[in-house]
């Protein structure tokens, strides 16, 4: 009887000991999270969104008083518990949706190291979005923007290839400003090469007849200096997405548009695919142009935008 006794006493030592080996607090199984972030090479903006929304996170979870010295005690009803403390602050449901999907990726990370058994976020669905698509400008605003700058200056000349760029290329804020002069070619008919695309996967996208005129206008300005970054400020300096947005909304008071349609690099991005939907490019063709992951995004344009409504609803009454 005594050696089965001091059996499970051992036994018993060994349970406690593996409890204590797996169980980890939030904090510690985060810093372990980020530095497994970076050595798998994910992007730095990947890395700074998990460290953004697992932050706000952990500020909710303290706000309700979840403990969180150990992983495991987190629970599928802490989870929907905070979603009803956002929904009562007012939260966007795509801001919830995004810290949830942070906390999935980082309890999945958990499962992996044997800190939790199973995730409290498989458990909870995602918040329903209603799809839409943000606003765009017609062609009579876009024209008027185009036309504010006072290209016999400097800024001018740089401030409407930057917006000629948005919108004849369709691309976004960080691209825009991580674009480099060698990633503009004016052989044939002229090319802007997109090396740091959101994906990851650098794309080509060929400038039409204006944006051709326009940009290499603007490099000769430019001129050769000791910085590669295609556009600068005055004083020669790599402009930043800052200052894009402050001239873009700048454009949109001066044009008076401002009340209309909110004047930013997305909004610029929203029309390029509209008016390339209702075109009839070819949806593939446009993901490659613009860059999108999946064609989810680019099929609310054409729900919206597309034409063969218009052509198929006479179509039988003929």
């Amino acid at each position: 009887m005594s050696r089965r006794k001091s059996v499970s006493t051992n036994v018993l030592e060994k349970l406690v000991q593996r409890e204590e080996k797996t169980s980890q607090d939030f904090q510690k199984a985060s810093e372990e999270f980020f530095k497994h972030c970076k050595i798998k090479g994910l992007s730095p903006d990947t890395v700074k969104f998990y460290n953004k929304e697992l932050k706000g996170l952990t500020r909710a979870f303290a706000d309700m008083e979840v403990l969180m010295d150990d992983v495991r005690t987190i629970k599928a009803d802490d989870i929907e518990n905070w979603i009803e403390y956002m929904m009562e602050r007012n939260r966007a449901v795509s801001s919830i949706n995004a810290r949830m999907r942070a906390g999935r990726t980082f309890m999945n990370f958990c499962m992996k190291k044997s800190y939790i058994d199973k995730n409290p976020f498989d458990e909870v669905a995602q918040l329903k979005v209603r799809h839409t698509v943000g606003a765009t400008f017609t062609k009579r605003q876009l024209e008027k923007l185009l036309s504010t700058p006072d290209i016999t200056q400097f800024v001018g000349l740089r401030d409407l290839t930057i917006m000629l760029t948005f919108a004849h290329v369709g691309l976004r804020l960080k691209e825009l400003c991580s674009l480099n002069v060698q990633d503009i070619a004016f052989d044939g008919k002229g090319e802007v090469i997109i090396q740091q695309a959101k994906n990851r996967y650098a794309r080509r996208v060929p400038m039409t007849k204006r944006l051709k005129a326009v940009m290499k206008a603007y490099v000769e300005e430019r001129g050769v200096l000791e910085t590669d970054t295609l556009f600068v400020s005055v004083g020669n300096a790599p402009i930043n997405p800052r200052t894009v947005q402050e001239r873009l909304k700048h454009y949109g008071a001066v044009s008076k548009l401002e009340n209309e349609v909110t004047v930013s690099p997305h909004a610029f991005r929203r029309t390029f695919c509209r008016l390339k939907v209702e075109a009839g490019v070819n949806l593939f063709v446009l993901q490659r142009l613009t860059g999108h992951s999946d064609l989810e995004m680019l099929q609310r344009y054409v729900q919206i935008y597309g034409k063969d409504l218009e052509q198929a609803i006479e179509k039988g009454f003929e």
